[in-house]
């Protein structure tokens, strides 16, 4: 019997033996990379590679080891950090818990060798107070079970996990072969698409666009936003903070040969008057009683991230539809209802998370209510509008035509960078409008960009609009709601302080369209039943 132990003993080891080739081929990659501590001059060819052990020695040490604490890491009662132990897999390590990984971070602690920069308090600052959000974990070492974006890397990839399919620092790289850089597995650009599929990513701008403006962008990966090896980490281990990322690169100016300058200067329209709030507003104050700071501006918490109205995986430059834009790809949003929907399919649904039905409003304060199809009258926002006449309407609108919020909302320059980023116009309106009731027709372009302004002068459609407006110089304010009329036809909106009852009657009553009767008070003029 112990014969027989002793021949097996012998024929393992033959085995070992006689197996060299995929010794000499590890360490003939690893020879001429950084991780040959002994210098690549001490080889000179494949034979001495393979007798001189201690290349391997350096990461696989023959016996037990507990050097110290890597600093990255280090904790006040710790006096050792213990490569050969394999830690339980909690939700609130900081670290992968394999024991490879340990090994590789024994060195790569931020001093010994490169690896976890820290970044000191929080990570880079901020336009936007979001600092409650901080994600201070690493790149995870686990999979989410309910997301659909990442998985494991397929069989035939060459990113590897461990067999409890944890993620740990040898799936990215592979410490023995430095030929792709930084020792990973694969080129930079493939290698994170292995285990994230990003809706809309290979037709993105940010992805692999075609238009040779952006050709550059696919070769800065995802490293150019995301900083894989920090601590701690930013939200969705973003570099700096969201709207300060995005604007370092959409300020129209290349700052970093890294970078490639977008085409138009978002921190100039942000820098307007009216601007969607992506700085805090800096309010210290509390408003009266009743007042709707939010939608004044005023609200402490009243800040948007890019991420609200852009998903920089997705978005393009190519519209997918003519009721979104391709910058709005993929990007969440909340229905007419008030209903939240992971993608949003018209723009409106979009703006509705902030200014559709939610809990920031006071009741009777959100726009999306008036635009609400079972309204008497509304622009064409969610549904093609109601009145099938509209005579001052522009050649290239229809009354089955819809708009979109972007329409009227956007830079009031036309040369500048498009979207409701911000203008020189209240409302971040895209030409004139006059919401106080005494105007120049020049005052109210906005309404002119779909509406014939001749026509309207001559009262077509509407045999007082002359009288209103050229006579009695009345802005389109003074009568009209732009967005929409909840009780009253063509978007009369009555709630002014200068329109009251007449007898204690208040209405306007569509008989067919275009005409009907009023009755009311305007600045003292009685209308009793006027017809128009």
């Amino acid at each position: 019997m112990k014969i027989s132990w002793w021949i097996v003993g012998l024929v393992a080891a033959l085995v070992c033996l006689a197996q060299p080739s995929q010794t000499l081929s590890e360490k003939s990659k690893v020879a001429f990379t950084p991780h040959n501590f002994l210098g690549a001059e001490v080889f000179s060819g494949s034979d001495s590679i393979v007798a001189d052990y201690t290349l391997c020695r350096q990461c696989h040490t023959p016996s037990k080891m507990s050097p110290v604490e890597a600093l990255w890491y280090r904790q006040a009662t710790a006096v050792e950090f213990k490569t050969d132990t394999t830690l339980r897999s909690d939700s609130d390590k900081l670290l992968p818990a394999d024991e490879g990984s340990r090994t590789c971070l024994a060195c790569h602690d931020g001093s010994i060798a490169t690896g976890f920069p820290h970044h000191e308090g929080s990570v880079a600052t901020d336009l936007s107070p979001m600092e409650s959000a901080k994600n201070r974990q690493l790149h995870l070492f686990t999979f989410h079970q309910n997301n659909t974006e990442t998985h494991p890397p397929a069989p035939a990839s060459p990113l590897v996990v461990d067999e409890g399919g944890q993620i740990s620092c040898s799936t990215c790289h592979d410490p023995h072969n430095n030929e792709q850089g930084k020792f990973l597995r694969e080129a930079t650009g493939e290698l994170c698409g292995e285990c994230h599929d990003m809706a809309n990513w290979d037709l993105s701008t940010h992805g692999h666009p075609a238009d040779p403006r952006f050709a550059a962008l696919s070769t800065m990966t995802c490293t150019t936003c995301h900083d894989i090896h920090a601590v701690p980490a930013g939200v969705h281990l973003l570099k700096s903070a969201e709207n300060t990322l995005c604007l370092g690169c959409h300020d129209g100016r290349q700052d970093n040969p890294e970078e490639l300058a977008s085409a138009g200067d978002l921190v100039a329209v942000f820098d307007k008057p009216f601007v969607h709030p992506i700085r805090r507003s800096g309010r210290t104050t509390t408003p009266a009683s009743g007042f709707d700071a939010w939608s004044a501006g005023l609200a402490d918490d009243r800040t948007v991230a890019c991420s609200d109205c852009h998903n920089p995986h997705a978005a393009s430059d190519q519209s997918l539809s003519p009721f979104l834009s391709g910058a709005q790809l993929y990007v969440s949003g909340v229905d007419s209802r008030g209903f939240a929907k992971p993608v949003a399919d018209y723009e409106y649904e979009t703006c509705y998370k902030c200014h559709g039905l939610n809990q920031n409003m006071l009741p009777g304060q959100a726009v999306g209510r008036l635009f609400a199809r079972t309204n008497m009258s509304f622009h064409p926002v969610e549904t093609p509008g109601n009145n099938p006449y509209v005579p001052s309407l522009k050649p290239e609108w229809s009354e089955q035509s819809m708009l979109r919020c972007t329409d009227c909302h956007g830079n009031a320059d036309p040369l500048g960078p498009a979207g409701p980023h911000g203008s020189d116009i209240p409302h971040i309106l895209k030409a004139a409008y006059a919401d106080f009731p005494y105007a120049a027709p020049e005052e109210s372009q906005l309404c002119f960009r779909c509406h014939e302004e001749q026509r309207i002068l001559q009262s077509n459609g509407f045999k007082f609009h002359q009288l209103h407006i050229q006579d009695a110089g009345y802005a389109c304010s003074a009568c009209h709601d732009p967005h929409g009329s909840i009780e009253y036809p063509g978007l009369m909106d009555l709630n002014k302080p200068f329109i009251t009852p007449l007898n204690g009657v208040l209405e306007v009553v569509q008989t067919e369209p275009g005409h009907g009767t009023c009755t009311l008070k305007c600045h003292a003029k009685a209308h009793p039943g006027q017809t128009y």
